[in-house]
């Protein structure tokens, strides 16, 4: 996501099982647990129903980041 000092700050973008729940706060506590260092860890959590896919099937990165603009 956009950030005026640095350019730009980490956003996860997920799907769930409907049903499910999923916070940042897990997210930061699986990723502590793996011995991920925390300036890898995301700022900001965003479900969303369905990631956009090219029509080879990879996520279509910079519309997240499109997205990510729009939240700020």
């Amino acid at each position: 996501m956009p950030d005026e000092r640095l350019g730009e700050r980490a956003c996860a973008y997920t799907c769930v099982t409907p049903g499910c729940e999923l916070r940042l706060q897990d997210i930061t506590a699986f990723l502590a647990e793996q011995g991920v260092a925390k300036v890898y860890f995301p700022e900001r959590l965003e479900v969303i129903e369905q990631m956009p896919m090219t029509v080879t099937g990879k996520i279509q990165k910079f519309e997240l980041r499109e997205w990510s603009k729009a939240l700020a």
